[in-house]
C-alpha cells in the first residue's frame, strides 16, 4: 500500500514545473478528529496570477467505516474553512487499507466536500497520481502519460504546415502567457510576420 510520505513527495515531483507549493507548516487549515494519519499539501499554478491554491488532504487509515466519515467530516471542516472559489479546488487522496475496489470506486463517486481519489491496493504511487489533477504530462506522440492537448494541436499544425515548425516553441510560451485572447493573436501575429505586417 502507498504511504503518506511517498505520497507527498510524489506529488512534489509532479508539482515541479507545473505548481508552486505551499510548505505544509504554513497549512493552517483543519485537522482530521479521527486518529488518521494525514498531509495536507497546497498547490498553486506557476505563471499564472490570478490562479488560485488547489487543497489536497491526504489521509491514510484502516478500512473503517468510523474512520471514513472521520476523513469525510475532515474535508467539510477545511472546505468550511476555504475561502470562495478555492472550494471548488479540494482534493481528498485516500490511502485506505484493505479496501475491495468497488468500496474504493464507490467513495470515489461520492463528490460530497471534494473530489475523491482513493488508492488500490496493488497500485504504485505514479498510476495514482495519474487519476488526478496531477497526471504526468508527455509530449505529442508519446505513449507515457497523458498527452499535452496543446502540444499535440501544434505538432497536428506543423505536420499540415511545415513553415510553421521555426515558430512553435515562442507560439507555445505565448499561448501558455496567461494574456487576453487579443494580446495573443497579435503577439502570434508579430512572431509569425515581424511588425510591419502585424497592423
Amino acid at each position: 500500500m502507498i504511504g503518506i510520505t511517498e505520497v507527498v513527495s510524489a506529488i512534489r515531483q509532479r508539482a515541479d514545473g507545473r505548481y508552486e507549493v505551499s510548505p505544509s507548516e504554513t497549512v493552517g487549515l483543519a485537522s482530521p478528529l479521527a486518529e488518521i494519519e494525514f498531509q495536507t499539501v497546497q498547490l498553486k499554478r506557476v505563471n499564472r496570477e490570478s490562479a488560485g491554491w488547489r487543497t489536497v488532504l491526504i489521509a491514510a487509515f484502516p478500512f473503517e467505516t468510523l474512520k471514513i466519515q472521520g476523513a469525510f467530516r475532515w474535508a467539510a471542516d477545511v472546505r468550511d474553512m476555504l475561502p470562495e472559489p478555492q472550494t471548488a479546488d479540494l482534493y481528498m487522496f485516500l490511502l485506505i487499507e484493505d479496501i475491495a475496489s468497488e468500496d474504493a470506486a464507490r467513495l470515489e463517486a461520492d463528490d460530497r466536500f471534494c473530489r475523491k481519489v482513493v488508492a488500490r491496493e496493488q497500485e504504485d504511487v505514479s498510476s495514482f497520481l495519474d487519476r488526478s489533477f496531477l497526471a504526468a504530462l508527455a509530449p505529442a506522440g508519446s505513449s507515457d502519460g497523458i498527452t499535452d492537448p496543446l502540444l499535440a494541436a501544434l505538432e497536428s499544425l506543423k505536420k499540415a504546415q511545415s513553415w510553421v515548425e521555426p515558430h512553435l516553441p515562442e507560439w507555445h510560451g505565448l499561448l501558455l502567457s496567461g494574456m487576453t485572447g487579443a494580446d495573443i493573436a497579435d503577439a502570434l501575429k508579430r512572431a509569425a510576420y515581424g511588425e510591419e505586417d502585424s497592423q
